[in-house]
């Protein structure tokens, strides 16, 4: 029998993440605002750990004082404008929009993703919540070490030895399928 081809271990990696992403949201769904809770926890210990703590906080209350004015001022504004049009405040359409890319929230974001996975750690769920995104981050790597003739699974093993990394579950389980005969 002929190895899979490119395409069909790519559609096998695809078929194999989407279980694993079934399965995270089933373990999720065990705890249901873990998720939730670390995502907050890890947003407060970044910022901390960035020494932004208390700097953010003058920024968030400042941020409540800009909205509460911001919002006075579109009062004001919507007010003038139905004046003018000589319609009721409610028939004018609010249409301000804006967005922004900052470097200290990027910053943020990256050092929050690491307390993240920190606080997953610290839990069973958050522990297998963590073994499936590793299994799944491995995919790739995983399918075409199983459909890998013997040479191939043997430098593998040679080279994570070499590193000291450690197999996932599944590329244990590869390494053990008989390998393909061209």
């Amino acid at each position: 029998m002929a190895g899979l081809t490119v395409t069909e271990k790519e559609h096998w990696k695809d078929r194999i993440a989407a279980r694993i992403d079934k399965r995270i949201e089933a373990v999720l769904a065990e705890e249901p605002h873990l998720m939730e809770r670390i995502h907050r926890e890890a947003h407060d210990q970044a910022l901390v750990s960035l020494g932004l703590a208390e700097m953010q906080k003058e920024l968030d209350a400042i941020q409540q004082q800009t909205s509460a004015l911001e919002k006075r001022e579109s009062q004001i504004e919507k007010a003038m404008v139905a004046h003018v049009r000589g319609v009721p405040v409610e028939d004018v359409n609010d249409s301000h929009s804006y967005r922004y890319e900052c470097e200290v929230n990027n910053t943020v974001t990256r050092r929050q993703t690491v307390h993240e996975d920190e606080l997953l750690a610290g839990s069973e769920i958050g522990q297998r919540v963590l073994n499936l995104r590793e299994e799944k981050d491995n995919l790739l790597d995983t399918v075409w070490l199983a459909t890998s003739p013997k040479q191939i699974k043997e430098l593998w093993s040679k080279v994570a030895e070499l590193l000291g990394d450690k197999q996932t579950q599944l590329q244990n389980a590869a390494q053990e399928i008989a390998a393909v005969e061209d």
